[in-house]
């Protein structure tokens, strides 16, 4: 016969049933904790992005530094990372108004921190905000120093962030970084006085343009529109002048299609000026006098804006812009 099995006793049977439920409490106040140590993280990235919108970044960076003294790399890692990615932003953002080469490095070493954590395999779409974000600090950084490693490494993050981004799973950042990867294309070809740079940025503006359409969002294209026009400019002179400038002036006229001088008045001076280059390249070549006149009248609306006692140093390019029309006539 088999041993009849023998009853646990009674408490035994009572601690065990107490350990399973002080297990069971503790892995669910473990839960409860994460829980709301996650949400005190979402809570101040929302107030530090609401100081950093309105460039108050010094006060951004104050907050995202107490967040790190509530998660740890090993317990939150894409908390960890995406706090840091937040840092690299904010950077970005100051560098615009003070110390922007030290400001620009550091953005780039919080990034460089945040991709640790954000890796591609695991978190494809925070990398890529990551390699978006490298990418601005990059071509901004070469817009200071000029160097040719940082315009390079910038179209790489560009390129590497949209591996990711289509115009499908997230149709904005599609085109920012389309447009971004366009400026930084013509940037190298204009340094590299390689056409084919210049070919690739045009292709890079046109993908871009699929998203930002006039009647959806009518800044955005107009921004491609005056990146586009630049494009052409530089583009005259590789190969069919009148032709690309041309196109160039179209460009800019699409741009100023949008832009007014009340709602955004640099936007709209800039173009102006930029058009007023083109008709002046275009005298050159056909119709002096008529095209001169309109170099001259693109110019004078730009002064509406940068006038000398706001904008000295554009009021000053402009002058000399309208100079040099006046002796061509």
């Amino acid at each position: 016969m088999l041993p009849v099995p023998r009853k646990i006793p009674g408490r035994i049977a009572v601690v065990a049933a107490i350990a399973i439920l002080l297990i069971a409490g503790a892995a669910l106040f473990d839960q409860f904790m994460v829980k709301q140590t996650i949400g005190e993280v979402e809570s101040r990235w929302e107030e530090a992005n609401k100081l950093s919108e309105k460039g108050q970044h010094e006060q951004a960076l104050i907050i995202y530094g107490s967040v790190f003294e509530l998660i740890s790399p090993d317990e939150f890692p894409k908390q960890y990372g995406m706090n840091h990615y937040y840092c690299g932003k904010t950077y970005g953002g100051m560098a615009s108004q003070v110390n922007a080469s030290g400001n620009l490095q550091n953005s780039i070493s919080a990034y460089n921190v945040a991709a640790r954590y954000l890796a591609k395999e695991n978190h494809p779409g925070e990398f890529a905000l990551v390699q978006y974000g490298l990418g601005d600090a990059c071509l901004n950084l070469y817009g200071l120093n000029n160097r040719k490693g940082d315009l390079q490494t910038a179209i790489n993050y560009y390129e590497e962030s949209l591996s990711y981004y289509t115009v499908a799973s997230d149709p904005h950042y599609f085109a920012s970084a389309n447009n971004r990867l366009g400026n930084a294309y013509r940037k190298m070809g204009v340094r590299q006085n390689d056409s084919e740079y210049l070919l690739a940025a045009v292709k890079s503006y046109n993908e871009s343009l699929r998203v930002f359409r006039k009647n959806v969002y009518p800044v955005e294209y107009a921004g491609v529109q005056n990146n586009l026009g630049n494009l052409y400019l530089e583009i005259s002179e590789f190969t069919d002048k009148r032709s690309n400038i041309n196109k160039a002036v179209a460009a800019y006229n699409s741009a100023l299609d949008i832009l007014t001088i009340d709602a955004q008045p640099v936007e709209y001076a800039t173009v102006q000026n930029n058009l007023g280059n083109a008709y002046f390249e275009l005298s050159a070549i056909e119709n002096k006098k008529v095209n001169s006149e309109k170099a001259a009248s693109s110019y004078h609306q730009s002064l509406k804006v940068f006038t000398v006692n706001r904008f000295p140093v554009e009021h000053e390019g402009i002058m000399d812009n309208i100079a040099k029309v006046y002796s061509n006539l």
